[in-house]
């Protein structure tokens, strides 16, 4: 598959969103040739770092979220977000990357860059019964795997 397909793809689509499964850390795969088009790549793990920052220790699972769509809305339209497992901590309460984005990308186009394992519509993130272990539904959203992208 082509990028610029994707991107198409995405684009009429109802929530602009891409997820890219990358166990293989080639986000530059994505990010290098996409900057050159005006997209603006956002580390999200060094961002959320910031936001905890901001935030009293005992208040962080429940004020996090709405930090997150603060932040999220202050970026620009074309985003492209990797470094995203953060989310999936249990100090965070294990939030869905998918999710964090998915209704704020009816305004933005987003592609996000995930870990874990592609099966169908879903994609598990870590070992079942590990804390940080996570199932996201992708049914609705454009997704697909690194290796399966030709440029």
């Amino acid at each position: 598959m082509k990028l610029a397909d994707l991107i198409k793809q995405m684009q009429t689509s109802y929530y602009k969103m891409l997820v890219i499964v990358d166990n293989g850390r080639q986000q530059d795969k994505i990010i290098r040739p996409l900057q050159e088009e005006g997209w603006v790549a956002v580390d999200v793990t060094a961002a959320i770092l910031k936001l905890v920052g901001t935030i009293p220790e005992n208040k962080v699972k429940v004020r996090i979220g709405g930090k997150i769509k603060e932040w999220f809305y202050s970026l620009p339209d074309r985003l492209i977000l990797y470094n995203t497992s953060i989310l999936y901590s249990p100090e965070l309460g294990r939030l869905n990357p998918v999710g964090a984005f998915k209704y704020k990308s009816r305004e933005k186009e987003a592609i996000v860059l995930l870990e874990g394992h592609l099966a169908g519509n879903r994609i598990q993130y870590s070992q079942f019964g590990r804390p940080d272990y996570t199932e996201i539904e992708v049914g609705e959203i454009i997704h697909v795997r690194m290796e399966d992208i030709d440029g």
